[in-house]
């Protein structure tokens, strides 16, 4: 297998419409029906051409790519930030799982789920009791009331 970028001559760290813009320009250049040289080379050419940018506009598929044939995979500064902040997240998570037996923690689940009950339960009744908000149902019944008169004359 050759080199995906190098087929469709972009670089390497190329963004998603270089690739794309490049992959048109070679297409258009190179298939059966436009170019004037051998046609089975064009057919092949432009399979190769459809084959490697079919890898190349995934994302997905690009990265297994460049981990499989060792491009691009020298991690950048902010990834390395990211996996640093990955390995503490897991050594917190293991520390507080060491620390509490499985009771423990679903009584934590339910006490955090039936507080936020509790302060969504709270909120309701703060809204359903505000002048505010009786005066804007007035207001929306009023002009639900006019609109029925100015639709039924």
């Amino acid at each position: 297998m050759s080199n995906f970028y190098e087929i469709l001559r972009v670089r390497t760290n190329a963004t998603q419409s270089q690739i794309k813009k490049s992959f048109l320009e070679l297409v258009s250049k190179y298939h059966p029906d436009v170019y004037k040289g051998d046609k089975a080379y064009a057919e092949k050419y432009t399979a190769i051409l459809t084959e490697a940018y079919s890898i190349l506009k995934d994302p997905d598929k690009r990265l297994d790519y460049d981990i499989k044939n060792n491009i691009n995979t020298r991690p950048n500064f902010f990834q390395r930030i990211n996996e640093d902040r990955e390995i503490k997240r897991e050594k917190k998570k293991e520390k507080s799982l060491a620390g509490r037996n499985y009771e423990q923690e679903m009584s934590m689940k339910y006490f955090k789920n039936s507080e936020r009950k509790k302060t969504k339960i709270s909120l309701l009744k703060k809204i359903f009791t505000s002048k505010l908000f009786y005066c804007l149902l007035f207001v929306l019944g009023i002009e639900a009331l006019v609109i029925l008169f100015i639709y039924y004359r």
